[in-house]
């Protein structure tokens, strides 16, 4: 949306501060400078002539986040709010990445728009929180019968769009020349009874497309979603891309102290009812 210098946009922009600052955990000196390495918003601030050589220092951030923006002059206010529009680094709540996309996607998205926004109308935020991820384990086709990948999953709702990011980091204990380093960022929609996660590679070089139509307990206002099963199918490189059944149980666990990596059972988070649903029968 156009800079108009409303009291909504005030709240985004401090929001978006805030996200970037605590959220994010970016000092106050580093997203100054990231503002200030910016071309485009050094390029705006000198159209308006108040002698300026840089946008912003760390101190006015700090008053801004302290005490709010409203008081602030209205052309800087402007200048940081197209900042976080355009930025994924930090990427923020403001972000509106429209400027990179292709015109014609634009155009597609406007024809089809009502139906495009079906499978977002739905409120996941049931869904929010931490989960594991257990899957056959896929670097080592003939070993995947016996060996269970354990991954990070986070889904996060924000201004009614439910987002996912999935982490795999680990060094494969059976061929120790493969080492995995992937995550995958991208959209949780609903499709009938199914949810549905699309996300891309941040290599840029493949997807993943998660589909769930089994959870517990079913998803409703102030209940959440402690497990999802289904299937998923990873793109990368030259095909075939086979599906593989998928546990995500839901921890209290913090991201950072998930452990992952590949495992055989008997292990402390690979439960009976996992093994099931992954058709490994019992332990």
């Amino acid at each position: 949306m156009p800079w108009q210098g409303t009291g909504a946009q005030d709240k985004q922009l401090w929001q978006a501060l805030d996200e970037a600052l605590n959220r994010q955990g970016w000092p106050k000196q580093r997203l100054a400078a990231a503002i200030n390495n910016d071309k485009r918003a050094l390029e705006a601030i000198k159209t308006w002539g108040d002698g300026s050589k840089s946008v912003i220092d760390d101190g006015t951030l700090a008053r801004w986040h302290a005490n709010g923006v409203t008081k602030a002059r209205s052309h800087k206010k402007q200048v940081i709010y197209e900042f976080f529009e355009r930025t994924a680094t930090p990427r923020t709540s403001l972000y509106r990445p429209a400027d990179g996309l292709p015109a014609g996607l634009a155009a597609f998205a406007a024809q089809f728009s009502d139906r495009i926004k079906e499978p977002f109308a739905d409120d996941l935020s049931s869904l929010d929180g931490v989960y594991r991820v257990f899957r056959p384990a896929w670097t080592i086709p003939k070993l995947s019968h016996e060996r269970i990948l354990i991954s990070r999953l986070k889904i996060e709702t924000s201004g009614g769009f439910t987002r996912f990011r999935e982490y795999q980091n680990y060094q494969d204990p059976d061929s120790p020349n493969i080492k995995i380093d992937q995550t995958d960022d991208g959209a949780v929609l609903t499709m009938g009874r199914n949810f549905v996660f699309f996300g891309i590679g941040r290599d840029g070089h493949g997807c993943k497309i998660y589909t769930s139509w089994k959870y517990y307990p079913l998803p409703k206002a102030g209940v959440k979603v402690q497990q999802l099963i289904g299937s998923m199918m990873g793109i990368n490189g030259m095909g075939p891309h086979l599906s593989y059944q998928f546990v995500a149980s839901r921890t209290s666990d913090k991201w950072e102290n998930i452990d992952m990596g590949i495992f055989r059972p008997p292990h402390e988070h690979i439960t009976v009812d996992i093994l099931a649903e992954l058709g490994f029968g019992e332990l």
